[in-house]
């Protein structure tokens, strides 16, 4: 019996190790996706990454199916922010007009809208705690 305590003891001291970071999940509800085709690609970062324009520490593309689509991270609880755009024509990138103006529809965490130059992490920037989060980010519509 004390065999048995001892292993049972040993076993749950490995799902409680406080080394390994908890993860949780960031859900993020795209809204507004106007044409239902192309793909919506949601790039997550944390502070210090070069927001909007740099790497994301992950990224998704998710298939423009509906006006609303949808995606999760699993994250340790902590800061983040996060830049969407709608790739319309499937291209791959982000269509831009003269002086770098987006020609097709995008969006930022905290529904962010820059004026003349691209948002700074902490104007779209949220924290995840250990319950998980789900963020809303509207894509704007582009006209033209």
């Amino acid at each position: 019996m004390l065999y048995l305590l001892s292993i049972f003891t040993l076993f749950s001291a490995s799902f409680s190790n406080p080394d390994v970071p908890k993860k949780t999940n960031l859900t993020v509800e795209v809204h507004n996706v106007r044409t239902l085709k192309g793909a919506v690609y949601v790039a997550l970062f944390k502070p210090g990454k070069d927001f909007p324009e740099g790497k994301p520490i992950e990224g998704k593309k998710v298939d423009a199916t509906h006006e609303r689509v949808q995606t999760t991270f699993s994250v340790e609880p902590g800061e983040y922010a996060i830049a969407v755009y709608h790739d319309e024509n499937g291209n791959g990138k982000m269509d831009k007009r003269m002086f770098g103006i987006p020609k097709e529809p995008y969006g930022f965490s905290n529904d962010f809208r820059p004026k003349l130059s691209a948002p700074k992490f902490g104007d779209c920037e949220f924290s995840v705690s250990d319950g998980g989060k789900t963020i809303r980010i509207k894509l704007d519509k582009i006209s033209g």
